[in-house]
């Protein structure tokens, strides 16, 4: 071996001591892998869970005695790198080091680096036009895709789409269920629509996962090669997401399928078509009609001797304007009335669950058919209606943690307002009173005040004030049933004897405290009409006790009357809560809101 040779080799074995230091050897401790893909190589290093990492350093040679180059990170602490843009099938080396917050470098195998080849991109250039075929819309948002979650989540969109060539309108929300397991619904007729929900058999209808299985291991498999680099997984993260996949599907699939089959027997319960919204904007009333079953009978929107037939020759859904002078509208079917609605007044969408639950929102957005409304923590539970007096009862269920402020409504006259207080159990409210109006039809309107102190509707209900009515929610907040008895102020429970189903009788009346607003202090009355349990008591907005009156003491019937004064007090809105129990009927509460002004 001549001089100049044993020079080389020399610099050879001394290079990579003169570019990382002389004790690098010392810190080797970083485990690194590289992993060859198209036009690209990706590195993966564990990231030491004892040391906080100021920065990370890679460095990239062809040769593995040759002059490393480094690639810059940007700051980055991250424990994965993809090196990309690689037009070559080279063999490239890689080593990695990390500096701690306290000036330590911890380093990857010297002797040993890391190395991988990338592979030739017009090779898979070749294949992709095949994949097009299988997974169109896979392929189409590849240049897209930089996780495995949005993988997963295009991959279910194109094998929906192999069996529904339309595809589903709501396709995010299908997609949503079917790849978290922390998203569950009740009823798929919340968030599909019927012709969505009737495309859906195929994936709903049984529960043999083996196709959907076939089709997700041929699609790992036969995309690995364009995506698991771009998602920068190393080959046995990629096979273990591909099985936790096919577990999640399977979990959710069991689960739907009683789901699918509980909503197909509840539409087949229907009538063969219903009215799912009220539309009013600047154009006039429209009404949103929906077919359920074939059916060859005649249907028609009529009030009074007026009418409007309605065809369905193309599809299943229907928007029909109706004259602005209709105050009501009846659906017909072969001759019988099948929904009577009276008319909303107010611009916005009132949405008509198939349920027979009905919510108001003053924004129009695309219209939806539902099972059932969303749930809320105060809902209309009980409603009554005596045409032979005009006496109209009704009973509000439901909880929240804080106190919140309540509303109810015809149409849009504001009929009763109180303070619910905070709690975990669900409490009964109920008030009766005498009407005075003329007209025949309307709606009730529970609502709440939202964050921008505006009143937001919770739940609606139509009301036919032609005649007396009864209806229930049975069990409490469950479904609408008419009945006939009343179990105002106590639980819905259709199975009691008959002799405990009588009217509660008008406890008390609770009057507005005077004068309000106040300055200084305000008389509070009430008629206790007979004998009862009796709790009274002022609160602050926030539902907190300030002064008790009454706790649980047994009155005779008669007139009370007690003075407050909130001399000690902050100007504000403040509550005065009377709640009485007689016999062995639940408590009835009801509150006033008094405003006091410094």
């Amino acid at each position: 071996m001549n001089r100049i040779k044993l020079n080389i080799f020399a610099l050879g074995i001394l290079f990579p001591f003169l570019l990382f230091g002389a004790d690098i050897e010392g810190n080797t401790s970083i485990k690194l892998d590289a992993y060859g893909g198209p036009g690209s190589i990706l590195l993966i290093w564990d990231l030491p869970e004892d040391e906080i990492i100021s920065s990370i350093r890679i460095f990239r040679s062809n040769d593995m005695m040759s002059t490393y180059e480094i690639i810059n990170l940007d700051g980055m602490i991250t424990d994965r790198y993809l090196d990309n843009d690689l037009f070559t099938d080279d063999l490239l080396f890689y080593r990695l080091e990390m500096e701690t917050i306290d000036s330590r470098i911890l380093s990857s195998a010297y002797h040993t680096p890391a190395f991988a080849r990338s592979m030739d991109t017009q090779h898979f250039g070749k294949i992709i036009a095949q994949l097009e075929q299988s997974y169109p819309v896979t392929s189409s948002a590849r240049s897209e895709i930089t996780d495995i979650h949005e993988f997963k989540s295009v991959l279910i969109y194109d094998f929906i789409l192999n069996h529904i060539p339309s595809g589903i309108s709501q396709m995010n929300s299908l997609q949503m269920y079917l790849l978290m397991e922390e998203i569950n619904f009740d009823s798929f007729l919340n968030i599909l629509s019927i012709k969505d929900f009737k495309a859906c058999t195929f994936l709903f209808a049984d529960n043999d996962p083996s196709a959907l299985h076939d089709y997700i291991e041929n699609a790992f498999n036969e995309l690995e090669p364009l995506f698991r680099q771009q998602v920068l997984f190393a080959p046995a993260e990629w096979h273990d997401e591909k099985l936790d996949l096919i577990d999640t599907l399977d979990s959710k699939l069991a689960a739907a399928v009683e789901i699918y089959s509980d909503d197909s027997a509840f539409l087949e319960s229907l009538p063969p078509v219903l009215i799912t919204n009220l539309v009013k904007d600047s154009s006039g009333l429209k009404i949103s009609i929906n077919r359920f079953n074939v059916h060859e009978s005649s249907i028609e929107l009529r009030m009074n001797e007026e009418s409007i037939p309605v065809p369905f020759e193309y599809n299943d859904s229907q928007m029909i304007s109706i004259p602005s002078h209709w105050e009501y509208v009846e659906l017909i079917i072969a001759g019988d009335v099948v929904q009577t609605l009276p008319v909303v007044n107010e611009e916005g969408v009132l949405s008509i669950a198939l349920d027979d639950q009905y919510i108001f929102s003053d924004e129009i957005f695309d219209l939806q058919t539902m099972r059932s409304i969303p749930e809320q923590d105060f809902q209309l539970n009980e409603i009554a209606f005596n045409a032979i007096d005009q006496k109209l009862s009704v009973e509000i269920a439901g909880n929240s943690e804080w106190s919140t402020q309540l509303g109810l409504f015809i149409n849009d006259s504001l009929l009763w307002e109180w303070n619910s207080m905070p709690g975990f159990e669900v409490n009964f409210v109920d008030s009766n009173w005498i009407l005075m109006t003329s007209k025949e039809n309307g709606w009730l309107h529970l609502c709440h005040v939202n964050g921008n102190e505006a009143w937001k509707i919770l739940e609606s209900r139509p009301l036919h004030l032609q005649e007396s009515f009864h209806e229930s929610k049975v069990p409490d907040l469950g479904i609408w049933t008419v009945l006939s008895f009343s179990t105002f102020g106590e639980s819905n429970d259709i199975t009691r004897s008959q002799q405990n189903k009588q009217f509660i009788p008008e406890i008390f009346a609770f009057y507005q405290n005077y004068p309000n607003p106040f300055n200084s202090s305000t008389n509070i009355t009430f008629d206790l009409l007979e004998e009862a349990t009796v709790s009274l008591y002022v609160a602050d907005a926030k539902g907190r006790k300030l002064r008790i009156y009454l706790d649980e003491i047994f009155l005779e019937k008669g007139f009370y009357s007690f003075d407050w004064s909130a001399e000690f007090q902050s100007s504000g809105i403040y509550f005065i809560i009377l709640q009485a129990q007689t016999r062995d009927y639940l408590p009835v509460a009801m509150s006033r809101k008094m405003i006091y002004l410094k």
